[in-house]
């Protein structure tokens, strides 16, 4: 608390509140961690992904691939565009886009492909790159929640034509409110972005707009708030990553009951420890019961949502999808938890499937 009062004090005596120096220095230590030539700081996540596909011109008569099972922003801001939603299947194991479904998933329409890394997992970007490429697509990292995360040897929101973050308070890098950023390599992308964040406008010249843009600029709030813990997030990560393994440790010996997910923790974000578990709800009441929350990511998905019914989906056209959506189920995590606590979790979910480490 004392740490978001002195951001609130500095920020009041200098009387900068929107797109100003602390946002213009977030988005160059962003760039400079994850050597994009460019970040564009924005209101969200979400908003970076809308902007992202708005500077893209993605829009009515365009079809964009993405996954069946994530949150939704991964599909609603395709949909918010005009353009469809292709959705295509993901890998059991890492619960992000399957590159075998998305080829067959092509077809004159398509513009882009929008993977998307969850949880603890990052999707197969040199693949997917690979198949953008020889289609001559877009591809757009939802890596919102992979931040300080490598991915075939480059950051996480390095591999596409842009990347984004989110700064949603849960995250590892999480703000006093929500904010994202845009990166990426492209002049003309990043300049569109830049507009689009602020209604369109010109970069130079005030109250000339260039599109039509949004409301997605970034509060002086969230960036003074962000810098500060920006050089603390490798440690953070770090810590997630111990808690994780050892929740991988305990858990390994209780498949096929409880999968946890993939086992090798090095260079992840471990954003939540999200595990399948056969009987879900009885091992959630089971664990409620000790005391234990629990939480259900995600338990629909996507493409049966009411509001993608349109679209056509059916029950069956991505069975990992909804057995995922039927068993996943993320176990505490977060800065500070004890080992002891990691134990003590551990313990009640060997208890319920009748098994000892």
């Amino acid at each position: 608390m004392d740490e978001i009062l002195d951001v609130l004090r500095d920020i009041s005596d200098s009387d900068e509140f929107i797109l100003k120096s602390r946002v213009t220095a977030l988005e160059s230590a962003i760039a400079q961690r994850t050597g994009a030539t460019h970040a564009i700081a924005c209101a969200s996540g979400t908003g970076a992904l809308t902007l992202v596909l708005s500077a893209l011109s993605i829009g009515p008569g365009d079809e964009v691939i993405t996954p069946a099972f994530s949150f939704i922003s991964s599909a609603s801001t395709i949909a918010l565009t005009g353009a469809k939603p292709v959705f295509v299947d993901v890998e059991p194991e890492t619960a992000t886009l399957d590159p075998a479904g998305v080829e067959p998933a092509i077809t004159d329409a398509t513009r882009a492909v929008l993977p998307a890394h969850l949880f603890s997992c990052t999707a197969p970007m040199s693949v997917l790159r690979a198949i953008a490429d020889r289609h001559g697509l877009s591809l757009i990292e939802d890596s919102a929640v992979s931040l300080g995360a490598e991915v075939d040897g480059r950051p996480a929101g390095r591999h596409g034509d842009a990347g984004v973050y989110s700064f949603f308070p849960g995250k590892p890098l999480g703000g006093i409110g929500d904010g994202g950023m845009v990166i990426t390599d492209h002049e003309t992308l990043a300049t569109a972005c830049r507009q689009l964040r602020n209604h369109g406008m010109d970069l130079k010249v005030r109250f000339l707009h260039h599109k039509v843009g949004f409301n997605c600029r970034m509060d002086e709030l969230v960036a003074g708030y962000l810098l500060r813990q920006l050089p603390t997030l490798d440690n953070v990560l770090e810590e997630r990553r111990t808690l994780a393994q050892h929740y991988e440790e305990r858990l390994r010996p209780l498949a096929p009951d409880l999968l946890p997910p993939p086992p090798d923790f090095t260079g992840r974000a471990v954003y939540t420890y999200v595990v399948r578990a056969k009987e879900r709800a009885r091992l959630r009441d089971h664990l409620g019961k000790v005391g234990i929350t629990t939480e259900v990511y995600y338990p629909h998905p996507l493409h049966l949502q009411r509001v993608f019914r349109d679209l056509g989906y059916q029950r069956g056209d991505f069975p990992v999808a909804e057995q995922l959506a039927e068993e996943s189920l993320a176990l505490p995590l977060y800065q500070g938890l004890p080992l002891a606590d990691v134990e003590r979790v551990t313990d009640a979910v060997t208890e319920f499937y009748g098994r000892r480490p």
